[in-house]
């Protein structure tokens, strides 16, 4: 490096060394100019402190109270801005609601006409169960209708503030029930439990929501028991991890046989050192099914050793409203009762990768979608066919003949249809046999007042209003006609006729319906009334 060089480097870093010490005297200076900080008192540094955390959580309360607002149905304090809602298409509603203690006749009769009334004012459409325990409803209507209808509901009676209404918005409007039928029935799920049999709902199962019902399921030690009937679970269940639990599938073609099965060694034997847990379509039929499992637990079967009993809160319908992007463990399809007639999560069926783990009947090709009326023709449940399959037996070019049965049937080797009403008579029989023999259930011992009072009631049908016919002879078997082929099917038939043992359809010789059926009444007393209910 040349001298000259060497001068112009010196030059350079002392200009900057300079400015460097202007700089360092300039923040001292004001550093210097700056008063001294107060010291603050500790009480005025708490008194602080706690306005802050206040003011918190103000915010917090505030923010919560408007999310609540807006989530609110029914109410006129709905703090929703309507520029902001989409209200087009159909909405569809949900619910069951217990009642303990149970209505009295006068108040079933009451809330009858009443909901029936409500529907018929807003607009909804529907089917509505309604038993002195409580409702079980299925409706549909406009977006405003549906909520001013559960607003209205409300006012009826004080514990539907605290019931969880299922709200679907935005479906199509062919998912629109035309019309509303609100029906008596003895029980929300026909179990044949009504009156003294009926385990209390205040010993249900403790409900867990989908997240905590999720982690359960992958626990060892763990059973789940599927409560719906077996051809709705044959298009879609939970698979749990194989680490956790096992699912356990009791393969009933209608709710009446889970007390049964419920009471077989075998089931017993599933059970024992377990935590058990339930889940169904929407929770209602769990109600029941859990309460009168904790109360055998309870009474009978102590020696099991059951670790807890749990039900799915919201049902299956919540838990995919909950794992919406990839369905959790639920594998395949939730069938439903109503127009949709069967959905997957809702991110899932948005790609189209919704698994199908069924398949035709008749083809065997996969299919899911129970559409035909066409039924089993040796056990009378909905048979899952193909359109394919459907036309072509239509059409003529391919009929399905009798040897196109259900896939129960073929696994048990059921060929005809007495077969499976023998078999249900008599494992009825021995069940109610051994209650009989023991006085009845063990939760249910009922002193002499408390029947009379219930006889005096009307019993089983307090809430039909029809005068028993003359049965001189005592029939319990009775011809039933006129029915819609198109429409009718054994669950209707069972929700609108109280105390039917069993129900033969006769059908076509393609297994579709005729319009008319035998039934097999509980009781002399029952039939009678069904024959009164003629017209």
């Amino acid at each position: 490096m040349s001298s000259t060089e060497e001068a112009r480097t010196a030059i350079a870093a002392a200009i900057k060394a300079k400015k460097k010490a202007k700089k360092l005297v300039k923040k001292r200076k004001a550093m210097a100019e700056q008063p001294e900080p107060q010291s603050v008192s500790p009480e005025k540094s708490k008194k602080a402190k706690k306005e802050k955390k206040e003011k918190k959580e103000k915010k917090s309360k505030k923010e919560k109270k408007s999310k609540k607002e807006k989530k609110e149905v029914g109410d006129e304090a709905v703090a929703v801005d309507s520029h902001a809602v989409d209200k087009s298409g159909v909405t569809l509603l949900l619910f069951y609601q217990y009642v303990e203690p149970i209505w009295s006749p006068q108040r079933h009769k009451e809330a009858l006409k009443y909901i029936q009334a409500i529907g018929e004012e807003n607009k909804v459409g529907g089917r509505m169960r309604c038993a002195r325990e409580g409702l079980n409803c299925t409706v549909t209507g406009t977006y405003d209708g549906v909520r001013a209808w559960i607003a209205k509901l409300k006012e009826f009676d004080p514990v539907f503030m605290q019931t969880e209404f299922k709200l679907t918005d935005g479906l199509p409007d062919g998912q629109h029930f035309p019309a509303l039928k609100a029906f008596p029935v003895d029980e929300l799920v026909n179990y044949g439990l009504a009156g003294a049999k009926a385990p209390p709902i205040s010993n249900t199962a403790t409900h867990l929501e989908p997240s905590e019902y999720h982690a359960k399921m992958a626990e060892k030690d763990t059973v789940i028991i599927d409560v719906r009937n077996y051809y709705e679970s044959s298009i879609g269940h939970f698979k749990p991890p194989v680490s956790g639990a096992e699912l356990i599938d009791p393969k009933m073609r209608k709710s009446t046989e889970f007390p049964v099965w419920l009471d077989k060694p075998e089931t017993k034997e599933k059970l024992k050192n377990k935590q058990v847990l339930m889940y169904c379509t929407g929770g209602v039929r769990c109600e029941r099914a859990s309460a009168l499992l904790r109360e055998k637990l309870k009474h009978e079967d102590k020696d099991l050793n059951v670790k807890g009993v749990y039900q799915l809160q919201g049902g299956i319908h919540k838990y995919l409203d909950e794992f919406k992007d990839d369905g959790g463990f639920w594998h395949g399809k939730n069938y439903t009762f109503d127009k949709r007639f069967a959905h997957g999560a809702k991110e899932l069926e948005e790609k189209g990768a919704v698994a199908t783990i069924a398949s035709c009947e008749a083809c065997k090709k996969p299919w899911d979608r129970f559409r035909g009326k066409r039924r089993c023709p040796t056990c009378g449940v909905p048979s899952l066919v193909c359109k394919e399959c459907l036309d072509k037996d239509a059409s003529g070019e391919k009929k399905l003949g009798r040897d196109i049965r259900c896939k129960l049937c073929v696994e048990e080797g059921i060929t005809h249809k007495s077969q499976v009403k023998d078999r249900d008579e008599r494992e009825l029989r021995e069940y109610e046999d051994k209650l009989r023999s023991q006085g009845g259930p063990s939760y249910a011992k009922k002193d002499k007042e408390a029947e009379v009072q219930e006889e005096n009631e009307g019993g089983g049908y307090s809430g039909v209003d029809v005068e028993p016919a003359p049965n001189p002879t005592n029939e319990t078997r009775l011809w039933v006609g006129n029915l819609n082929a198109r429409t009718m099917t054994v669950d209707l038939l069972f929700e609108w006729i109280p105390n039917i043992k069993f129900a033969q359809y006769l059908t076509n010789p393609d297994g579709s319906c005729r319009g008319f059926c035998f039934l097999e009444m509980r009781t002399p007393e029952d039939a009678a009334y069904v024959k009164g209910m003629e017209g």
